[in-house]
């Protein structure tokens, strides 16, 4: 009997697709679509699934069908990913009625197979290769802010102006605020609900890849980043206010000078 193995990639191309204007400009039959996904059938095992957080999985789809379909999406993808490095993350179904469902490292094997097994693999794919990014993403402002608590440790100040500081600080609010949006981890589909052989395998998956123990440690990070963010905040608002302090004693001793000066003039 034939067991078919079934070959899984998905690609991160970037933080947002804009779905509505791509099923607007797509040409075939979509399977299943929404406000954030695309589930596109070709074959019998072959489907495409998109999210609009930025993913794109294929599933029993050859190099040349892959490159074409990326191509073909990429005018619609917003916020591309990181120095135009490649996110990806696969795995392998493997079909055999003889056994049961069973998960090793990177793959797994299914007694059947249907459209919503494969569209639970290609979604947490998905939410893998997501986590890959972001973690890096997280990971990369961390060190930033860390280059500033290292200065405060050794100086015991910030040599960078109120201005850079509460630029940066914009800067690094802004990417928590697109981590957090990208990874609204990520409720299973109502199908998985409704379905103990759906959700088995997304479990499975979920354990494969490692994802809630991955996202956690992002959330760790942007609790760090943000922590260390309050601080940077109140040290330029202790900087202002010791300007705004000197600006106060200034004018007061410039008030004397001229009441002192007034009255010496009075007396001439």
């Amino acid at each position: 009997m034939h067991k078919p193995k079934i070959k899984l990639v998905a690609y991160l191309l970037g933080e947002k697709i804009q779905l509505k204007n791509f099923k607007a400009d797509y040409q075939g039959i979509l399977h299943y679509s929404s406000s954030y996904e695309v589930f596109i059938k070709k074959s019998e095992y072959t489907y495409i699934y998109i999210q609009n957080s930025g993913e794109v999985a294929f599933s029993d789809c050859d190099e040349t069908t892959i490159n074409e379909f990326i191509t073909s999406i990429r005018p619609f993808v917003d916020a591309l990913v990181l120095h135009g490095k490649e996110y990806k993350e696969d795995c392998y179904i493997e079909v055999d009625p003889e056994q049961k469902l069973n998960f090793d490292y990177n793959s797994f094997i299914v007694p059947e197979i249907n459209a919503d097994v494969i569209k639970i693999a290609l979604l947490n794919v998905c939410q893998s290769v997501a986590l890959d990014y972001f973690t890096e993403l997280s990971q990369s402002f961390l060190h930033e802010t860390v280059k500033f608590t290292s200065e405060l440790e050794i100086n015991g100040k910030l040599s960078i102006s109120n201005t850079q500081v509460m630029k940066f600080i914009g800067k690094t609010m802004n990417i928590q605020n697109r981590i957090t949006d990208n990874l609204y981890f990520m409720d299973a589909p109502d199908t998985v609900w409704d379905n103990e052989y759906l959700s088995h395998i997304n479990n499975g998956l979920s354990k494969i890849f490692n994802l809630k123990t991955r996202f956690r440690e992002v959330e760790y990070t942007l609790k760090i980043i943000d922590n260390n963010l309050r601080t940077f905040a109140q040290l330029v608002q202790n900087r202002d206010n010791k300007k705004l302090e000197l600006i106060i004693i200034f004018l007061i001793f410039f008030e004397l000078l001229n009441t002192l000066f007034g009255k010496f003039f009075l007396r001439f």
